[in-house]
C-alpha cells in the first residue's frame, strides 16, 4: 500500500519574505512585481513615496525597494522619513542615476545597498536575499 505524507505547514523560517516596492514608473513597477513574485516573494507595490508614507509606517515588510527619482518625495527623502518613524526595515535603493555621490547619500539616509537600473533578475534577487540573510 502506498501512503503519501501529509503536506507540512510553512513555519516562520520558510515563509516568503514581504517586499515593499516604491516605484513611480508603472511599467517598471509591474515588471519588478511580476519578477519578484515569480521568485517567491510577496510584494506590496506603491506608485509614490507619498502613497507609501500615508500608511504611517504600518507596512509589515521585510525589505524596502525604493526608486530614487520620484516626484515630490524622492527615495532619499522617503528613507529619511521612514527612519524618523523609527522604522528600521532594511532598504535597497534602485536608480537609473547611479553615482558614487548618490550611493554615499543613500547609505547616509539609511539604505543598505544601491542597485543601478537596469539590473538583471538574478542580480536583484541576490542582493535582496543577501540583505535578508
Amino acid at each position: 500500500m502506498h501512503t503519501q505524507a501529509a503536506p507540512s505547514m510553512p513555519d516562520a523560517q520558510t515563509a516568503p519574505s514581504r517586499l515593499i516596492l516604491v516605484e513611480d514608473d508603472e511599467n517598471v513597477r509591474r515588471s519588478m512585481t511580476m519578477l519578484l513574485r515569480a521568485r517567491g516573494f510577496h510584494i506590496d507595490a506603491y506608485r509614490s513615496g507619498t502613497e507609501f508614507l500615508l500608511m504611517n509606517g504600518q507596512h509589515g515588510g521585510d525589505c524596502l525597494l525604493v526608486d530614487y527619482k520620484m516626484p515630490r518625495i524622492d527615495g532619499l527623502e522617503l528613507m529619511r522619513r521612514t527612519r524618523q518613524l523609527n522604522d528600521q526595515t532594511p532598504g535597497i535603493m534602485i536608480t537609473g542615476y547611479y553615482s558614487d555621490s548618490l550611493k554615499e547619500r543613500a547609505l547616509k539616509a539609511g539604505f543598505l545597498s544601491v542597485i543601478e537600473k537596469p539590473t538583471t533578475p538574478s542580480s536583484l534577487d541576490a542582493v535582496i536575499r543577501d540583505l535578508l540573510a
